[in-house]
């Protein structure tokens, strides 16, 4: 499975799960893979679970040791038996620190090393989502029913749709578009009743 990540600001990948061990992934971090409608947080995914509750981990170690045992064992068949026990005991205690480490990584913010928890915070922290005006564009459309006011109500939808698939430039700049067309559309309304009084005066 090729899994594509969003990391600072940028796609990387593909890569293979394993690969993930070796790259700042944080459940909170944004994935998509073929068959996904969208970007995910990889701690919702049943298929990344294996990345942070240690079994994977601990696979690659276990893995990574015995092909060591294997090679040991063809250089230097007298001592077979011996580095059997051994390189046994090596992969217990493998796994547990393994195990311990990704049971760190879950404490509560309070447990964990302040400065550790400072660097996980910035790499997984997205950007603020911008002010998506749907309800201004609601009003004016109810009440003026002008093509500026459609506008600013398609522009304020498209604001949360891009913010989703994790679009923070278009977003941005919907939120400004339904912005300006919000203030046209006040403008325009007020236009009626200001030329109304002029003529009257």
């Amino acid at each position: 499975m090729k899994i594509w990540i969003y990391v600072d600001g940028r796609q990387e990948g593909p890569y293979e799960l394993e690969q993930l061990l070796n790259k700042p992934v944080t459940p909170e971090t944004k994935v998509w893979y073929e068959g996904l409608p969208k970007w995910y947080p990889a701690g919702y995914l049943d298929e990344l679970r294996p990345l942070f509750d240690g079994s994977l981990a601990a696979k690659v170690a276990a893995e990574s040791n015995s092909e060591n045992a294997v090679t040991e064992e063809q250089d230097e068949p007298e001592l077979r038996q011996q580095d059997e026990s051994t390189h046994e005991s090596d992969l217990e205690q493998t796994a547990e620190a393994v195990q311990q480490s990704v049971a760190d990584d879950f404490k509560p913010a309070s447990q964990q090393n302040p400065t550790q928890n400072s660097a996980a915070e910035i790499s997984a922290k997205a950007p603020e989502c911008p002010p998506t005006y749907i309800g201004w564009s609601i009003f004016l459309l109810i009440c003026c029913c002008s093509p500026f006011s459609i506008g600013a109500l398609v522009a304020a939808i498209c604001v949360s749709s891009f913010y989703n698939k994790g679009e923070y430039d278009k977003a941005r700049r919907a939120s400004d578009w339904a912005a300006w067309l919000i203030m046209i559309s006040i403008a325009l309304g007020f236009l009626p009743g200001m030329l109304w009084q002029s003529l009257i005066m």
